[in-house]
């Protein structure tokens, strides 16, 4: 949250926290100490540390003294909030060797990450090597929110690291891969004439992920996106071998020819026929026959990752691989292959799907009596796998209505939430006896409000 979340200016907050800290550093008794603790337990201080950091000078409070509160809280809290603030602390004072390891430390975990990161930025002359390690051993918003920090860095070797594999991030490459495109200079990597491998997956994922765009920067931004395409276009046409290159030169492709990518006012360098001639060259290597044999090969692995990449590749091409997936739900009924095999569906094999449904999953242990369950973890696998079809039924009226009466009859909020989203678009006479039934005890006595409410509103629509 903390990556969303606005400094915001809390003016009373940081006068008090001020006083607060200039006390105890001044006189650390037990009653100054938790008084200051009670104060900053709660979690939020990137709203007020920054303006009570600037209040310290006026009360003649000494670096020392600061620097001892914001150590204590960072190394004995017992809750986030303290803690974070101990780190901003330290951050706003002169950082030793003891700092920097509980900074490291604290750090390595990703509540911690953004904290550690403005207090390494603030209280080291030259910080871009402490945050680079603080990056490399977190993944998720700690990766983000580090690299974030890093897209100035004027150092070759944090620079080729961002390019090559710090936008690696498990929430979306979409945030971090203007950065890397542009701190790690992609548009020079790309215009040697030899890169090597490492260098050309990464500028494949980039500029998918910058493609997709987002929540970041993305490839409108990106002013040298035409030659950065076109060279690594130039690459593909000899070196495209992984079903990551099959996919980037897809998304290029797809960009290339939508009509409502471009405005004509504006094109970004993105001439006309520059993209026909690149849009060109994509066709040519998506239309080699080596891909349908790799693919083909793909769709036969028993690695869960080489089936999903060699699937993504099947679709980019048209092909078929709704078999092959009711195969995969056999073997796998919890795994999310419904999605895919519901996509692929048509009248016929909707009702397979059903079908399917009925046997693989255990029905009778989901339809146990509706609760305010939210569904997570492993208990919940088989309500999760049913949220596949759920979704999917309210596009054929009149099918699968058992499934439906078992949803409604869940303990998952979601499932009963979906099987009503789903009756809701069925025409009044496709909705038999049973479920009109079970709807009415939910609209009467189910534990969540909101599923009270639709219950009741899905009924008068049945009845008008």
């Amino acid at each position: 949250m903390g990556h969303h979340a606005g400094g915001g200016s809390q003016e009373e907050k940081a006068h008090e926290i001020a006083g607060l800290v200039a006390a105890a550093g001044r006189h650390p008794t037990r009653e100054t100490l938790m008084e200051l603790y009670d104060a900053v337990c709660l979690d939020g201080p990137l709203a007020y540390v920054g303006p009570m950091m600037g209040l310290l000078g006026q009360l003649n409070a000494t670096v020392p003294e600061v620097h001892g509160v914001g150590r204590w809280l960072a190394t004995t809290a017992a809750h986030r909030g303290a803690a974070k603030a101990g780190m901003l602390i330290l951050g706003g004072t002169v950082l030793d060797d003891e700092d920097l390891a509980i900074l490291r430390t604290l750090g390595a975990h990703e509540e911690f990450t953004l904290y550690a990161a403005i207090a390494l930025r603030n209280g080291l002359p030259a910080p871009d090597r402490e945050l680079w390690a603080l990056a490399k051993v977190v993944d998720g918003w700690g990766r983000i929110q580090s690299v974030e920090w890093l897209q100035h860095t004027t150092d070759p070797e944090i620079r080729s690291w961002i390019l090559r594999a710090g936008y690696r991030n498990t929430v979306m490459y979409e945030y971090l891969a203007h950065i890397a495109a542009t701190t790690g200079d992609l548009v020079g990597a790309l215009q040697t004439p030899h890169p090597d491998r490492e260098l050309l997956t990464a500028a494949g994922e980039i500029l998918t992920a910058l493609i997709a765009g987002g929540p970041a920067q993305d490839i409108h931004d990106y002013t040298e996106a035409p030659a950065v395409v076109e060279a690594f276009l130039g690459h593909m046409l000899t070196r495209a071998e992984t079903f990551g290159d099959h996919e980037a030169v897809s998304a290029i492709r797809a960009f290339l020819t939508d009509p409502e990518a471009w405005d004509p006012r504006d094109d970004g360098g993105w001439t006309v026929s520059l993209r026909e001639r690149l849009g060109d060259q994509c066709a040519q290597l998506l239309g080699q026959d080596v891909w349908r044999h790799r693919i083909a090969e793909g769709l036969r692995s028993g690695d869960r990752g080489v089936f999903w990449a060699a699937h993504r590749a099947a679709q980019a091409q048209g092909i078929d691989t709704f078999d092959l997936l009711l195969g995969r739900l056999v073997e796998e009924p919890f795994e999310s292959w419904w999605f895919q095999a519901w996509q692929q569906a048509d009248g016929t094999r909707a009702r397979e799907l059903v079908d399917l449904a009925y046997r693989v999953l255990p029905l009778g242990e989901i339809a146990t009596g509706p609760h305010d369950e939210l569904g997570f973890g492993a208990a919940f696998s088989a309500h999760r796998a049913l949220d596949w079809s759920l979704q999917a039924l309210r596009d054929f009226p009149g099918l699968g209505s058992e499934l439906l009466a078992v949803a409604l009859r869940s303990p998952v909020v979601r499932n009963r939430n979906m099987a009503l989203t789903a009756l809701a678009a069925w025409p009044p006479a496709q909705v038999s006896a049973e479920l009109v039934g079970l709807v009415g005890q939910l609209a009467s006595g189910d534990p969540d409000e909101s599923i009270r409410v639709r219950a009741r509103e899905l009924l008068d629509g049945i009845s008008r």
